[in-house]
């Protein structure tokens, strides 16, 4: 501490978290597949405490249009997004990227998506044969709709917003696969500082 900050009785700012590079980091879970069940997937962060960060996930659909993979109750550090009035906050893609520092962004969208995007929608998926017509809670979630007009084997990407995570972090997400083609998921954390 300084001289001048020991007089005044300050307290000097903590030193940035250390332990983890910026960007984005390596895969922090991934799950493939179908399952025709709203599912809890939590997450071990704790390697990012203090850091400021944006919840990142990435999902290559499979062969055919039956990849709705739905996404709902997003809960980053104690932060719950329902996606019940908006998407507060939310971004997708709207072009296929494969590499997330090239990606442009655009806000997720309340409509079935015509690119490869993610959307929020309640009631179902726009395909028959894949997407529950239900949400993990409430009525609305988000998905990557993988037909109109045919998004096989295409990468979608979805980040929430930016949060600075606490000393013990969680995280928590419900997700459905429900659709005989369903692609990969992964989940990351873009480390902002």
């Amino acid at each position: 501490m300084s001289n001048l900050t020991t007089m005044l009785g300050l307290i000097e700012p903590e030193a940035p978290p250390s332990g983890f590079e910026l960007g984005l980091s390596p895969v922090l879970d991934t799950i493939s597949g179908q399952l025709n069940a709203w599912s809890q997937r939590t997450v071990d962060i704790s390697a990012y405490a203090g850091a400021t960060v944006r919840p990142v996930f990435y999902y290559v659909s499979g062969g055919s249009y039956t990849g709705d993979l739905q996404l709902d109750l997003i809960n980053v550090d104690g932060t719950s997004y329902s996606f019940e009035s908006n998407t507060t906050g939310w971004q997708t893609t709207t072009s296929e990227y494969t590499d997330y520092s090239s990606v442009v962004w655009a806000s997720v969208p309340t409509v079935a998506s015509t690119s490869p995007r993610f959307s929020r929608d309640s009631g179902g998926t726009g395909s028959t044969g894949t997407g529950r017509t239900d949400a993990a809670d409430g009525s609305f979630y988000l998905y990557a709709e993988t037909s109109s007009p045919g998004y096989p084997n295409t990468p979608f990407w979805l980040r929430g917003p930016e949060v600075t995570l606490s000393s013990s972090p969680t995280f928590s997400y419900y997700e459905a696969r429900y659709g005989a083609t369903i692609g990969t998921l992964n989940f990351y954390l873009d480390v902002i500082s």
